[in-house]
């Protein structure tokens, strides 16, 4: 018998006044609450409750083992409503991880916002380019470029994103534009790069996928680095959409290669899959989906 059966049904009964009363309460027949009472007593070695056929009243001992478990029960139902409030409530630490280039240009923007609305929430934004496992890092909230396959994480689609090739009018006037991703190697190539690691561009073809590995003087983990060095005329970027509104727009930067699609992912927020979701990850999720549709995506 574990030790913390019997102690709720003692005392529920004597709060109760009877077996019977303790059982409605309980919603367990009066039998049980019996033989539960009857199974602790056989444990302790000891009688904790004088039964007549008009009313029960505590032993000596009884008085005793009573008092110390109304407060064990007092104690978990404080714990229990304190549980329920943070499960309702947008405060404490929310942990968050995303790519460099998502958590710049988008996450930062969206969060502030939301923070707006939910001052006691405090954000921890990990940016990074490495696959992340939510339970041993301690996440609540991974965004990312393309869904996972695990089967205990939910998919949240937030964003459709596209990657263009750019470059300066400047760095076009002097060095000229590819007219295919092959003629890539023949220019300077300004890479992304995380953890040593790069990636090679990728554009759609007839044929498939088509990767091309660049040449490149110049890496950065930033991708507003990588913006800014373009538009700078040090070579050519290749950097999704939300990077590049502003400067295709006032003309410091112009696409290249537009007859070649490159590959189109959508961002996606990742989290634990869970029965009972936090109202912390299940409101920003919500917010953070709302403000992505609401965003314009050049």
């Amino acid at each position: 018998m574990s030790r913390w059966e019997g102690f709720e049904e003692l005392v529920e009964v004597v709060n109760s006044g009877s077996f019977s009363a303790a059982a409605r309460v309980m919603g367990v027949s009066k039998g049980h609450v019996s033989q539960q009472i009857s199974r602790l007593e056989d444990r302790l070695g000891t009688r904790l409750l004088h039964r007549t056929t008009r009313k029960l009243s505590l032993t000596e001992t009884g008085e005793i083992y009573y008092k110390q478990c109304r407060q064990v029960v007092e104690d978990l139902e404080t714990a229990e409503r304190a549980v329920n409030q943070l499960q309702e409530q947008v405060k404490g630490q929310l942990t968050i991880s995303a790519p460099h280039w998502i958590g710049e240009a988008l996450l930062v923007p969206a969060l502030a916002k939301f923070q707006q609305s939910h001052p006691e929430l405090e954000v921890e934004l990990l940016l990074g380019g490495h696959r992340v496992n939510l339970i041993d890092e301690h996440i609540d909230i991974a965004l990312q470029v393309g869904a996972r396959n695990d089967i205990n994480v939910v998919n949240l689609v937030l964003a459709p994103t596209r990657f263009h090739v750019v470059a300066s009018p400047d760095y076009i006037a002097k060095h000229g534009a590819p007219s295919k991703p092959q003629e890539l190697k023949q220019h300077n190539c300004l890479l992304f790069v995380d953890a040593g690691q790069t990636r090679p561009w990728r554009f759609k073809s007839p044929r498939g996928t088509l990767n091309i590995s660049v040449n490149s003087n110049w890496h950065s983990n930033s991708g507003h680095a990588l913006r800014s060095a373009a538009a700078h005329s040090l070579g050519l970027a290749y950097l999704p959409d939300y990077y590049l509104g502003e400067d295709l727009a006032a003309g410091k930067l112009v696409t290249v290669l537009d007859d070649w699609q490159a590959i189109d992912r959508d961002v996606v927020a990742i989290y634990l899959h869970k029965r009972h979701l936090s109202a912390k990850v299940r409101l920003v999720t919500q917010f953070l989906a709302t403000h992505f549709q609401q965003m314009e995506m050049n």
